[in-house]
């Protein structure tokens, strides 16, 4: 289980990232971390424009938990009826991301190998066994709702619960802020990019259709923010290491600039490993294939996880979409964590992993 890892290993964990972060001619603290980049924020811009859609994305630097980029447009699809404007620090429902949050705790608790029934969309009445690794691959809604039940009978409602705030879901706090989601943010972003608080209404008097529902559909009793969906993706392309996120503005000789996050475990890393396996899976065959070959001819790959919703069947063109995803280099090593939200433009696997694949092709032309 998760709370059985042993201190020890953690240490040596936390000393090689020290020596990705800090190389030996450094010392902690002294060496400038990746900045946010005006060229990517305009780009990102320019692909949500050209779909004229409602969108936000936020991209980290997985070896530092630094922002690369963020950005966020109106759009055609903006009406004055919306509550809030989206942007990459706005509550919206995960959908289909909890997913990743569900089978991450089964994996951390070392939870049996299980298979659940799925029923395919055009095909009513035919179920199909299905593994954890494909719930996540293929979206399928019902056997996720078997697997949270499952889950919780057999480790408890608050065992869950305690992994969900491990993950940076936990209880619905009284501030409407995450004031200390960043460990260092430059002083012209403190009013716009402290994101609204993440959290889940989960609790032990939760009956198990709504529990079942939240963990598999998304759509009540949890809320996130792209930032906050980011940086669990950051802990899951860093083996399960977290670190605490950094906005450092361009050109900035602030002190942020030399903001040290400390390094935290949040999930053991087979589990992340699993995660970013299944990912890279959703895009080669799954529910994001349309940008299978989107990186074609750079060496590079992406894995991601998408979210269509909410309801009512049949999800379509209205629909919200998700897109949340990991960029890796020729050497297989997890570099980005791209995240986008898409207001009414579709299905996840479409605008939202489009716009995140060409985001992530710009960078990849652009990295050092």
């Amino acid at each position: 289980m998760f709370m059985e890892y042993r201190s020890a290993r953690f240490s040596l964990a936390a000393l090689v990232l020290a020596s990705i972060m800090w190389p030996a001619h450094a010392t902690p603290g002294t060496t400038p971390l990746r900045v946010v980049s005006e060229a990517a924020n305009k780009r990102a811009v320019e692909l949500m424009n050209a779909r004229a859609l409602e969108a936000a994305t936020a991209v980290l630097d997985v070896q530092t938990g630094a922002l690369i980029a963020f950005a966020a447009t109106p759009g055609s699809n903006a009406t004055a009826k919306e509550i809030e404007p989206l942007t990459v620090t706005t509550p919206i429902l995960p959908l289909s991301l909890t997913k990743l949050f569900l089978a991450a705790s089964w994996w951390d608790r070392g939870l049996p190998e299980m298979t659940f029934d799925c029923i395919r969309s055009g095909a009513p009445g035919q179920t199909e066994r299905m593994t954890i690794d494909e719930i996540i691959v293929i979206g399928c809604d019902l056997p996720a709702k078997q697997m949270a039940i499952a889950e919780r009978k057999k480790i408890s409602t608050d065992a869950v619960l305690a992994d969900l705030e491990r993950y940076g879901f936990g209880p619905r706090s009284k501030s409407s802020r995450d004031e200390k989601f960043w460990a260092g943010l430059a002083p012209e972003w403190r009013e716009t990019l402290v994101p609204a608080a993440s959290y889940t209404l989960l609790n032990t008097k939760t009956n198990d259709l709504e529990w079942a529902d939240t963990l598999s559909l998304g759509e009540t009793n949890f809320v996130v923010t792209i930032l906050h969906v980011a940086r669990f993706l950051q802990a899951v392309g860093n083996e399960g290491i977290l670190l605490p996120p950094v906005a450092r503005k361009e050109g900035s000789d602030n002190p942020v600039a030399n903001a040290t996050p400390i390094p935290r475990r949040i999930m053991q890393e087979k589990t992340a490993m699993r995660l970013q396996a299944a990912m890279r899976d959703v895009v080669r065959r799954g529910s994001a294939q349309a940008i299978a070959h989107a990186l074609d001819g750079t060496g590079w790959q992406i894995g991601g996880k998408t979210g269509t919703g909410p309801g009512p069947v049949p999800l379509g063109p209205r629909s919200d979409g998700w897109f949340v995803g990991l960029v890796f280099d020729p050497q297989g090593r997890a570099r980005y964590t791209v995240a986008t939200f898409v207001r009414h433009g579709g299905r996840g696997g479409e605008n939202a992993a489009m716009i995140s694949a060409e985001l992530a092709r710009y960078l990849i032309g652009n990295s050092r």
